[in-house]
């Protein structure tokens, strides 16, 4: 059968069939290597499977593992995995280091494995949370195979920046305590200070625009969300896009929640799986972009 939503809560009857399975994810970007899980639904779903690539935040703690095991059970492969500087990967943690592993990890999941776990190439989705928000808009245009884009609560570098409050998010970056993201100097945390510096203007949402007005895109906000406040972060980007009309599949949710989704993760899951396959097999919007950047 195809993926179905009734089994994101629920186990499926497996029977004699192969039951899901996890691998692991060994990507080398730059020449370090980033890790990360791969988790294959059963074999009551016929291939090829969509998939979704999931993308952590800053600093990482919220890494979304309910919603790949919720996703998994209704028939997508998904893949988690950790950026450079984060948790156990190689190499050193930055904004636009980001962008390129979620780059580097699309591009290996359509070229390289996805025949070997059984994943349709023409259905693969790019999701992140907070600062992976901001990677995953970015990696998306230079992905023009991608099915879909989900921003999950996501935070927008230019905003602190143009608004004149850099100094919340000095003090954001100040506040980790380099466990995560291996930020144990000040003159590591400096380090991504400046990166945001030097690439705001280019990574900001506004500015992908242009290139975003024919891709899938799923906006996801808390109105208690005082890190990426949907007024700042999400409106005016999907304002924006709306001016432009499109058969894309555009939409943006909110729920009564704060940053996390601490106390919707059900309702969460649900909405990504529906979204997930109404653009895979409901909507004529499906096809890659092929003229992306």
């Amino acid at each position: 059968m195809n993926p179905n939503a009734a089994y994101l809560f629920s186990e499926p009857d497996y029977g004699a069939l192969c039951i899901p399975y996890d691998d692991t994810l060994d990507v080398t970007v730059d020449g370090c290597h980033i890790y990360g899980e791969i988790y294959v639904p059963g074999m009551i779903y016929k291939a090829p499977h969509p998939c979704i690539i999931l993308v952590h935040g800053f600093p990482g703690i919220c890494s979304s593992d309910d919603l790949a095991q919720s996703l998994r059970r209704a028939g997508f492969v998904v893949i988690r995995f950790n950026h450079r500087g984060a948790w156990n990967s190689e190499g050193n943690y930055s904004f636009t280091n980001c962008i390129e592993d979620a780059i580097t990890v699309a591009t290996y999941v359509h070229d390289e494995i996805a025949k070997k776990y059984g994943i349709d190439p023409n259905r693969i989705i790019l999701a992140g949370h907070s600062m992976g928000g901001n990677t995953v808009l970015n990696a998306t245009l230079h992905l023009p195979f991608l099915l879909g884009t989900i921003m999950m609560a996501p935070y927008d570098l230019s905003v602190p920046f143009q608004s004149g409050d850099i100094d919340s998010f000095i003090a954001m970056i100040r506040s980790t305590d380099g466990k995560l993201l291996k930020l144990h100097t000040e003159e590591e945390q400096n380090r991504i200070i400046r990166n945001a510096q030097d690439n705001y203007k280019k990574t900001a949402f506004l500015h992908a625009v242009p290139q975003m007005q024919n891709r899938n895109l799923l906006l996801l906000g808390g109105t208690k969300d005082h890190i990426a406040p949907v007024e700042n972060m999400i409106e005016p980007l999907f304002t924006a896009l709306r001016r432009h009309p499109s058969t894309a599949n555009r939409k943006k949710i909110y729920y009564p929640t704060n940053h996390d989704f601490s106390n919707v993760r059900l309702q969460l899951a649900k909405d990504i799986c529906d979204w997930a396959l109404e653009i895979a097999y409901c909507t004529e919007s499906i096809s890659p972009i092929k003229n992306a950047v």
